[in-house]
């Protein structure tokens, strides 16, 4: 267990911290601490020859006290969402004290200076970087023999973040596939963690069937539209998970909450299937330095909107990984106010805007102009991955003229696609949230900002020549 001295002092009323050995005063000098017994026992020594307890009465205080440490274990911690629950985690979010450690799993290759998670923070909970971890293959024996060997202390996590994830066109096969990984690494780790208090599934807006051929519902969304018609119903992934996870409670002390957003914003260290900011990033990122060098396909610092003029009005909520991350840490440690097998919306703002109010915004920050789209039947429209594409050696110039190299994206087609189906509002409700007492929300050009900010000081956002 890792435990820090002005956590200590959090945790153990006044006057206690100051009675503690030097070995669990000096943050500075001593950072890990082996035995969870030895912080018991010191606690308990420092109560009472600081406060005269009875030492059966200080043996249950520390208890109670040192019980409040939680450690995350994060699943998909490399992934958009997850990333950000360890980055919100390493800051001290919602409060220094809340989480002694933080366990960021992952399939991909991962080190922590490639991660850009905050580091040399004093005070910060511990990191552990657990990487190669494939839930697609194996038995749950397996996986589970893999954690217990991997994470020697396993058995404190106190909550889990399943944001593990595997894309596949086919929705059957998606859920079949995402099933199995649930239970393999979700059942392998609860099985180890018999102090899990809180779990968190995440989901998105296509459990209000905005994919379907007739959309059952009209925004904004509530958390009660839940009855997406069949076949879709049974085929999409988010039921299934939270079916399996409302079996696997049955009986257990734990809870859990299915936590829903709309388009994701949000920095990822690797490749991300669904990466929203990525697209219009590399995007402007390359017409940025044509434009810096005087092609003829960006001579204009105006800049139409890479999409079909219908998708350019339609309201929605930003989900940014941020307020996504502490939204679920703030439910993680309100159980009380979570609730048990719940679904909650969550954006960045209740109030949504449409893309006409987000694209100006967004081009200024590379000192351009962003202004309405074009129609498609114009000669000049232009979508934004085919133009990167059709400008690699642009692409590459940057890269090693410039040092900026562009972010890999799963699905940028895809997303494409998806830009022009949305020609109708998909945002969500925001109330549910509120009403359990979570009130933050970000501006949707701070959001745009960090995200692209995140991405420039990693050099694959392009701002231009001096930025």
């Amino acid at each position: 267990m890792q435990i820090y001295g002005t956590f200590i002092g959090q945790l153990i009323p006044a006057g206690w911290f100051f009675f503690l050995p030097p070995l669990f005063q000096a943050p500075g000098l001593v950072r890990h601490i082996p035995d969870s017994n030895q912080v018991h026992k010191a606690c308990v020594s420092a109560a009472v020859a600081s406060q005269g307890m009875d030492v059966q009465d200080a043996d249950l205080g520390c208890l109670r006290y040192l019980s409040m440490a939680h450690h995350a274990l994060v699943f998909g911690a490399s992934g958009i969402l997850g990333w950000s629950v360890v980055d919100q985690i390493l800051k001290n979010y919602p409060e220094k004290g809340t989480f002694t450690k933080v366990t960021a799993l992952c399939n991909r290759p991962l080190r922590e200076e490639n991660a850009f998670w905050p580091v040399g923070r004093p005070r910060k909970p511990s990191l552990q970087i657990v990487d190669g971890i494939d839930l697609t293959s194996g038995t749950m024996a397996e996986v589970r023999e893999t954690l217990k060997s991997r994470i020697p202390d396993i058995e404190s996590v106190t909550h889990i973040y399943y944001f593990a994830y595997l894309f596949d066109p086919d929705f059957t096969a998606e859920s079949n596939i995402n099933l199995g990984m649930l239970q393999r690494g979700f059942v392998a780790a609860e099985s180890l963690a018999p102090k899990l208090q809180y779990v968190i599934l995440p989901t998105g807006t296509k459990g209000y069937g905005i994919h379907v051929p007739r959309r059952p519902f009209e925004a904004p969304f509530t958390e009660d539209m839940s009855d997406v018609p069949h076949p879709w119903h049974d085929e999409l992934f988010y039921y299934v998970l939270h079916k399996e996870l409302d079996r696997l409670q049955q009986g257990r002390s734990w809870k859990f909450a299915e936590i829903r957003c709309g388009p994701v914003l949000g920095f990822v260290p690797h490749k991300n299937p669904y990466n929203l900011p990525g697209i219009y990033m590399n995007f402007l990122s390359v017409y940025k330095f044509l434009q810096e060098q005087g092609h003829p396909d960006a001579k204009s610092k105006e800049v139409p909107f890479p999409a079909p003029p219908p998708s350019y009005n339609t309201l929605f909520n930003d989900g940014g990984q941020d307020i996504f991350a502490k939204f679920s840490i703030y439910l993680c440690v309100n159980p009380e106010v979570a609730g048990n097998s719940e679904l909650y919306n969550i954006g960045d703002a209740a109030k949504p805007v449409s893309m006409a109010d987000r694209w100006p915004y967004i081009c200024s920050l590379f000192d351009l102009v962003g202004v309405p789209p074009l129609e498609k039947s114009d000669p000049a429209f232009v979508l934004p991955v085919s133009f990167v594409g059709s400008h690699a050696n642009a692409v590459a110039e940057l890269n090693k003229a410039k040092g900026y190299e562009l972010q890999e994206i799963g699905l940028d087609t895809g997303l494409e696609g998806w830009m022009e189906h949305f020609t109708f509002d998909h945002h969500l409700s925001l109330d549910k949230a509120k009403t359990a007492g979570f009130e933050e929300e970000l501006s949707f050009q701070d959001s745009w900002r960090i995200v692209f900010d995140r991405y420039h000081r990693a050099h694959r956002c392009y701002y231009g020549n001096g930025k």
